[in-house]
């Protein structure tokens, strides 16, 4: 019958496999790559596109919010401050080194969710209690990557490995006291939101094989960008 599928016939046509051939890219591109890629090409829009329009546009404000424009939820965490290039390099840095080793223990769409989750979370968090101050920029969502791997790491019980998360995350806490223009609100609730969501979907994260697999990046969290998150 037309639009049936013989097992057989396809495995022959694909060298004796029973799943077609994924490319090398379609196998070893991460979903933290687009999230790179999406806020790179938002920050030259920013640079291109004049009168701060796509800042404007996509930032986090509370007062516009109320009045309807829930995308600002979401859209906060892909612009960026448009005078400060080093905003969205930080930014890109800790999202590709925390991003890529919590798709690799998770999956894709569970990271995904996990970011989003905490990007909402954080522009929320802003909403409840920054209300009449503008938030931009991704490090709500990676700090929901921070509360996701602690999360993972106290689950499966890598307690070492989880103090040495706690003392660098509290050397990052201190150093963004000394910076006025961070949203501490945006931080707390990316890091509250990922963690929370990371314990949704626990139940559907396969357990490592060995210790190794879940074992985090030794990297400081010492973010030196002025002001945003």
């Amino acid at each position: 019958d037309v639009g049936m599928v013989c097992p057989d016939c396809y495995r022959d046509l694909n060298g004796g496999a029973s799943s077609p051939k994924r490319s090398f890219i379609a196998r070893h591109w991460h979903i933290t790559y687009t999230l790179i890629l999406i806020n790179v090409v938002v920050y030259g829009l920013q640079q291109i596109i004049p009168f701060r329009w796509v800042h404007n546009l996509g930032m986090m404000s509370g007062p516009r919010v109320h009045h309807g424009e829930y995308y600002r939820l979401i859209t906060h965490g892909f612009v960026h401050s448009q005078t400060d290039p080093m905003h969205l390099v930080w930014n890109m840095i800790y999202l590709f080194i925390f991003g890529v080793s919590l798709e690799r223990m998770m999956g894709r769409w569970k990271f995904l969710f996990v970011y989003m989750a905490a990007t909402v979370g954080a522009g929320c968090s802003v909403y409840l209690f920054s209300y009449y101050r503008g938030a931009v920029g991704a490090s709500g969502g990676v700090y929901g990557l921070y509360g996701a791997f602690f999360v993972l790491l106290l689950l499966r019980k890598q307690k070492d490995t989880a103090r040495l998360f706690i003392l660098l995350m509290g050397i990052d806490v201190v150093q963004s006291l000394f910076h006025p223009n961070i949203s501490h609100a945006g931080h707390f609730g990316g890091l509250v939101s990922g963690a929370l969501a990371t314990l949704l979907i626990i139940p559907f994260v396969k357990k490592p094989e060995s210790s190794e697999s879940s074992e985090p990046p030794q990297q400081g969290l010492q973010r030196r960008f002025k002001g945003r998150y």
